[in-house]
Formats: structure tokens, sequence, C-alpha cells
């Protein structure tokens, strides 16, 4: 309800200490509250000062559309990566359409495109990726999973080329991608910090682009680009 997002609003100003934020999130939508109602009280937090700006995450395009009859979303924030393209198609061309910004998570596809992962990885149980599917997508079922490190092997020796990484690699393509604000990207230590953020300087060529799709086909990688995305 508008009452509960402007009351959880309040205690994350109280917690983060200060008196404004800068842009709200709602994460997921509950499917019960109406979208009228979700945006009552954004913009009355908005008109209030407490927020200067709100947007949604894992919002698919039906769900923006009643948001905009309410009022301008400024971002929306969804799972985006070389391995799972669900987004363009009607996610992304949306937000270009209306001018939303979007903010792509997962942007490294949960560790596949860190380079790091091997035939021989295995996840403890209460890790949700020894589960083998990845936001509704089969991305950590062993069949999927060795097709896909076959396919990051070659996008290292493509990445390495230029003298980066594979991550960097996944970084610069998002970045690359019409109408992507943000590429949201963990790190743990100053080093992958400092790599990351090299990224965002890479445009890759169109006969790169072309190279990695190139691979995607010959190791037999579905991207589900043609799939609707569903929240």
């Amino acid at each position: 309800s508008a009452s509960n997002i402007i009351e959880r609003a309040e205690g994350c100003l109280r917690r983060l200490g200060t008196d404004v934020i800068d842009l709200l999130l709602i994460h997921f939508h509950d499917h019960k509250t109406p979208h009228e109602d979700t945006m009552a009280g954004l913009q009355q937090l908005k008109a209030s000062g407490k927020i200067r700006h709100y947007g949604v995450s894992n919002y698919n395009a039906s769900m923006m559309a009643a948001c905009q009859k309410q009022g301008q979303l400024t971002a929306n924030q969804v799972g985006y990566h070389l391995f799972d393209r669900r987004v363009e198609n009607a996610v992304l061309p949306y937000c270009r359409a209306q001018g939303i910004g979007f903010m792509a998570y997962g942007t490294l596809a949960f560790g596949l495109l860190s380079g790091a992962f091997s035939p021989e990885t295995s996840f403890v149980d209460w890790d949700w990726r020894s589960r083998g599917d990845a936001f509704g997508l089969p991305l950590f079922q062993r069949e999927h999973f060795l097709k896909e490190l076959r396919a990051v092997e070659r996008l290292k020796a493509l990445a390495a080329d230029y003298g980066k990484s594979v991550a960097q690699l996944a970084i610069a393509w998002l970045l690359g991608r019409p109408g992507v604000t943000v590429a949201l990207v963990g790190m743990r230590n100053e080093r992958e910090l400092k790599e990351n953020v090299a990224a965002a300087d890479w445009r890759l060529s169109e006969d790169d682009c072309a190279a990695i799709e190139r691979i995607f086909a010959e190791e037999g990688i579905r991207t589900y680009m043609d799939v609707e995305l569903v929240t």
C-alpha cells in the first residue's frame, strides 16, 4: 500500500542517517497491491522531498505501462547478461521508448562470466545455484553449465586479444547495448573494483560482437531473447 511504502522509506532514511534518498526502487511487484497505490506512495515521497527519483525492479513491460499511467518512472532494474537476454523482447524496448533508465543486474551471470568456474565447480546445498536454475533459466543445470563454460573459455581468448578479462568483456558488452544505463556488478577487493571500472572505457567493435554471437551459436548457447520476461 501507499502507506506501507512511505513507512518503509522513512525507516530507510532513519537507518541511513539522511534526509533524502536519490533513487527508490520497488524491488518486486507483489501482485496484490494495485499499481496506482504503489505509484501514489512513491509520488507522495517525492512531493515531500524524501526521495528525488523513483523506479521499479523486475517489472515487465505491461507492469511498467500501468505505472506510467500514474507518473514517470526513472528506472527499472532487471537481470540482463550475455546468457539471459529476455529483456530484449519487450522490457528494454519499452524502457527506451519511454525514457526509463535501464539498470542491469547479474552482469557476470552469477559468476559464469567471472572466469572463475571450471567443470569441477560445484555449489553447496545452501547456494541457490545448486538447484540448477537462475531466475527461471536452467543456466546451472549440468548440461547447460558445461556448454556455457566452453563458451566462456572462448570468450576469455577473445578478451585476452585486448589484454582484458572475460569479466571486462561481459561488462563492456552490456554497456554497449542500446538502452542500458547501468551495469551492476559486485566486487570483493580493490583489484576487482579497478578491473570493473576499467571495462567502462572499452567499446566493443561490431566484429567483436559478431565474434561473441558466433561463439554462442557454435557452442549451442540459447540466450532466450525470444522469451517474454514474466515476473
